[in-house]
């Protein structure tokens, strides 16, 4: 059983060391192009949570400062 490295495309496997110099380059592309994947997954889920907890900071602050409607009795006070 052999460890020298393979990618597998469509199905097909290929061993790296028959790959050219383009190809490989072309791999390490295709990998760090995964990687800024994962990484913007990443920040837009951190961005999404910071966005809900601004809104919900600023409906915490809203609900203190929304004024009591009048009733009747602070009317004839």
């Amino acid at each position: 059983m052999s460890d020298e490295k393979k990618i597998t495309l469509n199905g097909i496997e290929f061993k790296l060391s028959d790959l050219t110099a383009g190809q490989m380059s072309l791999i390490q592309q295709i990998n760090r192009c995964a990687s800024k994947i994962h990484e913007l997954e990443l920040d837009v889920g951190q961005t999404k949570m910071a966005h809900d907890g601004f809104i919900h900071t600023l409906e915490k602050t809203l609900v203190h400062t929304v004024p009591e409607p009048e009733t009747d009795l602070k009317k004839s006070a």
